[in-house]
């Protein structure tokens, strides 16, 4: 897999799962596959679509920023 990725956890997924993201974490570097991995202070599940009902605006931008970097980088 020639795959980078980006994985934006909401808090409250993370509550649900706190190791999951230490065994993604571990399973990428192994793998040596490039991924960020980070939770979202105060955000909840679906906080990214401007419509959605827990949208988290400073977040969402956030999240949006580093997607886009990502892309900026793999995809030149």
């Amino acid at each position: 897999m020639k795959a980078q990725l980006l994985i934006a956890i909401a808090e409250n997924d993370d509550q649900k799962q706190p190791e999951a993201k230490n065994v993604l974490r571990e399973s990428f570097t192994n793998a040596n596959i490039p991924a960020e991995i980070e939770v979202y202070a105060g955000t909840l599940h679906g906080w990214c679509p401007l419509d959605a009902k827990v949208y988290n605006a400073e977040q969402a931008e956030k999240a949006w920023g580093r997607m886009l970097a990502l892309f900026a980088r793999a995809l030149a």
